[in-house]
């Protein structure tokens, strides 16, 4: 069958526009290796089970590995690293902040959450979703259920961490920053040093080896960022950006689910190896935030007053927390000895 110069045109214009005539991959960079890592099954949930790969989508090893052809990349990456790009994220880091981790959802979900995609669009990027890991909790050789015990400790810090220095510093704890190469090196520096962290990476670590107790303090964040930069956001057609954002928001519940079931388990499994769970009660979580600083101290200064205050009041929403009175809750001080 013959067509003329007008008809082919037009079949062409039509091939064009089609949802995914001309759909271009999606590479998933995953900022992490271990297949067990609850960022790496998200990701493989999003490109489809191993049996039915969706030929759209493409899960990468680790960042920096590119299959043959034009790609496009979607990332997935920790949220204090992401931070450093988009440093409004900071406001989801805060500690003894958000009470409870559904407060952090209702942030995001919310003002917050579009408010920090507005933020990462002037930095060239397009936040799609967040993604959950847990709450960090303390472990360590004695239950931090109150603050005394924690005076004078010191704890491991095994990335850059400004934010967990301010608090720890309010805490009367010392910090130090370690670089362990290998988990035995880990559980030497973990010896004499307590580590915050969420249960799931306190279980990869195995510091079940070296500390005996786990203290629910469950005080802050700890997200992945799922983001594409603009430019390949842009090289989308509608109906592909369309489908990227439904199967986003359709696997988040499913997502949160899972980070929670995760981390029950991790908890679970950190008891059987001999790890004490102490919760805290809710005065005493209290009583830990307020010992923190004010909350703009927590962020970079680079964003400016306005931009902090506008960031906390957004925050402040979603975690229930009303900062136009906050006196500062202190702990009963040692009295003088007379001489």
């Amino acid at each position: 069958m013959r067509f003329s110069a007008d008809i082919r045109l037009a079949l062409i214009a039509l091939l064009i526009w089609m949802p995914g005539a001309v759909a271009r991959p999606i590479q998933i960079d995953v900022a992490v290796e271990d297949d067990r890592h609850i960022a790496k099954i998200s990701a493989q949930h999003l490109a489809g089970s191993s049996a039915r790969e969706d030929p759209n989508f493409s899960l990468s090893g680790r960042p920096g590995d590119v299959r043959a052809g034009p790609l496009i990349r979607l990332s997935v990456l920790p949220v204090h690293e992401f931070a450093r790009v988009v440093p409004e994220l900071s406001v989801i880091q805060l500690p003894f902040f958000y009470p409870d981790i559904g407060a952090v959802h209702r942030a995001l979900d919310g003002p917050l959450g579009k408010a920090l995609k507005m933020a990462a669009r002037d930095r060239g990027w397009e936040i799609l979703d967040f993604w959950d890991e847990g709450m960090q909790v303390m472990s360590g050789n004695l239950p931090y259920t109150h603050a005394r015990p924690l005076q004078g400790k010191e704890f491991v810090l095994l990335r850059d961490d400004p934010i967990a220095e301010i608090e720890l510093r309010a805490l009367d704890v010392w910090s130090r920053r370690a670089r362990p190469t290998s988990l035995a090196q880990l559980h030497t520096e973990c010896v004499v040093a307590s580590r915050s962290a969420t249960l799931q990476q306190i279980q990869s670590e195995q510091l079940a080896r070296v500390h005996l107790d786990l203290t629910l303090t469950r005080h802050r964040y700890e997200g992945w960022v799922v983001a594409m930069r603009r430019e390949d956001w842009n090289a989308l057609d509608a109906a592909s950006r369309n489908d990227l954002i439904e199967r986003l928001a359709s696997m988040r519940a499913w997502q949160r689910d899972e980070a929670a079931r995760r981390e029950e388990a991790a908890q679970r499994e950190l008891v059987r190896q001999a790890m004490t769970v102490h919760p805290v009660t809710p005065a005493t979580w209290h009583a830990y935030r307020a010992m923190q600083p004010a909350w703009e101290r927590f962020l970079p200064e680079s964003l400016g007053a306005e931009s902090r205050a506008a960031l906390i009041a957004l925050a402040a929403g979603a975690a229930g927390l009303d900062i136009t009175h906050a006196p500062h809750e202190t702990l009963p001080q040692p009295q003088q000895r007379t001489p």
